[in-house]
């Protein structure tokens, strides 16, 4: 599931965002991130917030979310735990993961063969 928000302002600069759900969290630098890994055709809640270059901590926002029915795939994206047999888009086509890896930028299905198969 990919999940967007509208970036946050600071007098100091934001540095970067903890987006959580459920007990899971993940830290990103930009207002989008694909969060991996969810039940098909659920429900989830997820809280944001937004760090700044001094430490300071914005009140969380909460977004809302269903995923999409099971067989749908998600567009890829760089530092994301893939599994085998995830399916991800890019570049209009659909990859298969042919093996469990940590997507890296450089690592995009097309660049590597040996992890993504064309669908």
């Amino acid at each position: 599931m990919s999940l967007s928000w509208t970036a946050a302002t600071d007098n100091v600069g934001v540095t970067s965002y903890t987006v959580s759900y459920g007990t899971n969290t993940l830290q990103v630098n930009g207002t989008s991130v694909t969060i991996p890994n969810l039940t098909p055709d659920t429900s989830y809640q997820f809280t944001v917030t937004a760090k700044d270059a001094a430490g300071n901590v914005s009140p969380a926002v909460s977004i809302s979310a269903v995923t999409d029915a099971q067989g749908s795939s998600s567009a890829w994206a760089a530092n994301i735990n893939y599994k085998v047999n995830d399916e991800v888009t890019y570049a209009g086509n659909t990859y298969v993961c042919r093996q469990p890896h940590l997507s890296l930028v450089g690592w995009e299905p097309p660049n590597v063969p040996a992890l993504w198969m064309l669908k």
